[in-house]
């Protein structure tokens, strides 16, 4: 199971809407952050919430531990983007063998990519669940 700390932002009624909290990362870069982490917050327009199962109690800004099976995003992906580009090569291929040429080949690949985005868009995505509250007095330290 893959975990993840997040905080609560709001409670409904089919659960509740966390958002990831970064780690404060490793401190091999003086705690200015990674590289590759400030590229990414240049394409982050804003932090993003998500939609999690939930059996406990919990109010806005509570911390938890939110975990994903273990080859559910491998699925995810390969739903969305295997499945598509599976389904654009075969229309390709088959349009291509019935009749050849650039025009064929290029109907059969749209009409693959499109039955192939509508296949994906069918599919049922794991949602990832609330596994525990996360343990605060955990990483406090003890003075003296």
């Amino acid at each position: 199971m893959l975990e993840q700390t997040a905080e609560v932002i709001k409670t409904a009624a089919d659960g509740i809407w966390v958002r990831a909290v970064e780690p404060s990362g490793c401190g091999t870069c003086g705690g200015q952050g990674c590289a590759s982490r400030r590229i990414a917050e240049l394409f982050q327009h804003k932090p993003r919430h998500f939609l999690v199962d939930c059996d406990l109690s919990l109010s806005p800004g509570d911390r938890i531990v939110v975990g994903i099976a273990r080859g559910s995003i491998l699925r995810s992906a390969m739903r969305v983007y295997g499945l598509p580009l599976g389904l654009m090569l075969t229309g390709a291929l088959l349009a291509q063998a019935v009749r050849p040429g650039d025009g064929p080949a290029l109907a059969g690949m749209l009409l693959g990519g499109l039955a192939g985005w509508l296949a994906a868009r069918g599919g049922r995505t794991a949602r990832p669940v609330v596994l525990r509250r996360e343990d605060v007095n955990l990483f406090q330290v003890k003075k003296g």
